[in-house]
């Protein structure tokens, strides 16, 4: 089933306020962005504390674009967000976190950037509910879907088939439809419908365009399928050697 969420950048609270009522009529569900300033340049308004007063019964999902997310994911799914995604480039403890927040990662999704190989986090994937693939550099909003995201997404479809996707970034109407061809069910949608003037509107024609039926060549044949290489943009085929969980 694809999913289509809208997502909140809010640089302080009368600005989340903003896009929330832009939203709260007609989204079954919202995306919170969190960043940090640090992992990523710019920083974020969404205290924890507040989401349940201030969603008031709206499911919601977190981005955490964060260095050392060990602190904050516990937190946010305490908070009572459905999903934290952490990102495989900000932590070495992914094991860790996945054991402090519930025992069977079924709250946690891992994140890549544009840059980061899939062999980052091929090995784990089976432990996740998810992962999400970046289809642009983390932290600001606005920005042209990156291609390789797509590729990315097959791959990872091809060798973990039943493994939720998730592609953030870029995302528009006339768009939207290859990354459900690669493979991708969870829809993250920021600029799009939250600048558009009539924002239900935006995520209506987004949706339509998502759940348009697959052509026959794009649907994947799982009884006769070799899974394709991994994509070949130069900085990403170096290999990556599996990170120690490191509990310290």
């Amino acid at each position: 089933m694809i999913h289509i969420i809208p997502a909140i950048l809010a640089k302080d609270e009368a600005d989340f306020l903003v896009q929330l009522t832009r939203v709260r009529s007609f989204a079954p569900k919202v995306h919170i962005d969190v960043m940090d300033g640090t992992f990523v340049p710019h920083q974020t308004w969404a205290p924890p504390e507040k989401m349940r007063q201030l969603l008031d019964g709206l499911p919601f999902e977190v981005h955490l674009m964060v260095s050392n997310p060990e602190h904050l994911a516990p937190v946010w799914i305490a908070a009572g967000a459905e999903l934290v995604s952490i990102h495989a480039e900000s932590t070495t403890r992914e094991q860790m976190i996945c054991r402090a927040t519930s025992e069977d990662c079924s709250k946690l999704s891992l994140a890549i950037n544009p840059e980061t190989p899939i062999s980052h986090v091929i090995p784990d994937l089976e432990a996740y509910e998810g992962v999400t693939v970046m289809s642009v550099p983390p932290g600001k909003s606005g920005q042209t879907l990156d291609d390789i995201a797509l590729e990315k997404i097959r791959a990872i479809k091809s060798y973990r088939p039943g493994v939720t996707v998730c592609i953030d970034g870029g995302i528009k109407a006339d768009n939207v439809r290859r990354a459900v061809e690669a493979g991708a069910e969870h829809i993250v949608v920021g600029s799009a419908i939250m600048k558009a003037s009539n924002p239900e509107e935006a995520y209506r024609q987004i949706l339509e365009a998502a759940t348009q039926p697959l052509n026959d060549e794009t649907k994947p044949d799982k009884d006769n399928f070799t899974p394709p290489p991994e994509p070949k943009r130069q900085e990403q085929v170096e290999e990556i050697s599996p990170k120690p969980d490191s509990t310290e």
